[in-house]
């Protein structure tokens, strides 16, 4: 599996005058590709836009061009593919001009010099981008685009899973909104807190309408609605990055807990399509389409993988409604879970046993709940884990690597 290492850069002139022509490109391509369309009713494939457009194309690698056709169409291929869905009015195809865009560069036009500089190859008779790199380990892939502020490099490295043996446990995991995670393993659980994201969330709303409120009132594109922008810009990013943090940690503690209890399965409720059609009210509704589950998903599977365990997705439909004891499914009222056999419980508990009984399969052993389910085990945020951002400074070809401060904490 890949991992992604992402790391500040600043400015440079190099790098602008890359992204100008890897922006002119793909407009290029956006241009003559919709033309052979609307003229000729002919679509031009990934293979012959990389030869008609890429072949002799000056100023950058000639993968780095192949790949903004391979991004072009990657985004064709998307549309084409929601295309199909219920929702697909107001969706439009890839046909917009770029001024700029990221540069990417393969494998083959990445170097990992002996004095810890990343070179990255532009094609003969063009300057190399030269960075000074905080790692010993050569990338398979490195992106630089802008990330609202500065460029921004996004290394790919190529991670081998943990092999160290397996426990031999299933775990069954229920993603909520007051508990971000909900864990039953068999014989234990225990539930991650969810109100600390929940209070970042109130705080970027309460932030994004305080400045929407005071923009309106100014006139659009004076000096004081220019500063509203960029203060709402910077406090919402700051926001945002918080609550990436957070998601960060509370997923690294609790992958770590599970490879502690020796567990090598972890089943995860599947929330695909949990939005459709649902209408709750305003305030509900936003925090329904505010609520970070894909996100934090995605962040368990990966570092579950890493530990060597293996990760499965089953639906979870009914799943925090159904007795794991008795089998009768009725809508509890608060965070208790009450059956009239007798049995009692969390209610994100039972969703989560009731996940990991639906793996396992009606073959299986049946699930060993008495007639009270045990209270779980609470798991809060630590928000003194935080990691520190780093940044990283391009290569000076006048200084030796001693001398180069290469990548610095931000803080």
């Amino acid at each position: 599996m890949y991992l992604t290492r992402k790391l500040k850069m600043g400015r440079t002139d190099q790098i602008d005058a890359l992204a100008r022509r890897a922006g002119d490109l793909w407009s290029t391509i956006a241009k003559w590709h919709w033309r052979f369309v609307d003229r000729q009713g002919y679509w031009l494939s990934k293979a012959q836009a990389q030869a008609m457009y890429c072949k002799g194309f000056d100023g950058m690698h000639s993968q780095s061009a192949q790949a903004v056709v391979d991004s072009f169409y990657d985004a064709l291929q998307s549309w084409r593919k929601k295309r199909k869905s219920e929702n697909y009015e107001g969706l439009r195809p890839p046909y917009k001009q770029k001024r700029y865009f990221k540069v990417q560069w393969k494998s083959s036009a990445i170097r990992l010099r002996d004095d810890g500089v990343l070179c990255l190859s532009n094609g003969r008779g063009e300057d190399p981008v030269l960075i000074d790199w905080p790692s010993d380990r050569k990338p398979k892939r490195v992106e630089i685009g802008w990330d609202g502020e500065q460029y921004e490099i996004r290394a790919q490295y190529r991670i081998e899973e943990d092999e160290e043996p397996k426990g031999d446990k299933t775990a069954g995991i229920d993603i909520g909104e007051i508990h971000l995670a909900a864990v039953y393993t068999g014989d234990e659980s225990w539930t991650v807190n969810g109100r600390e994201l929940q209070s970042l969330r109130r705080q970027q709303n309460r932030t994004k309408a305080r400045l929407d409120s005071k923009i309106d009132q100014k006139e659009y594109g004076s000096r004081q609605w220019k500063r509203l922008i960029h203060a709402k810009d910077r406090q919402l990013d700051k926001i945002r990055n918080q609550i990436k943090d957070l998601l960060h940690k509370q997923s690294t503690r609790l992958v770590k807990t599970l490879h502690e209890r020796r567990v090598g399965t972890v089943v995860v409720g599947d929330l695909t399509g949990i939005r459709n059609g649902l209408d709750y009210g305003s305030r509900a509704n936003q925090r329904l389409h505010q609520w970070a589950y894909s996100e934090f998903v995605q962040m368990i599977e990966y570092k579950a993988r890493l530990h060597g365990m293996t990760v499965k997705r089953v639906g979870e439909a009914y799943t925090s409604q159904t007795c794991p004891s008795c089998g009768s499914r009725h809508k509890p009222r608060g965070r208790e879970y009450i059956c009239g056999c007798g049995f009692e419980g969390h209610r994100d508990v039972v969703g989560a046993a009731n996940i990991r009984q639906k793996y396992l399969g009606p073959g299986s052993s049946p699930l060993r709940v008495a007639g009270e389910m045990a209270s779980p085990t609470g798991v809060r945020y630590r928000p003194h884990m935080r990691c520190k951002p780093q940044r990283c400074n391009p290569a000076s070809p006048n200084k030796t690597s001693s001398e180069r401060q290469g990548c610095r904490p931000v803080g």
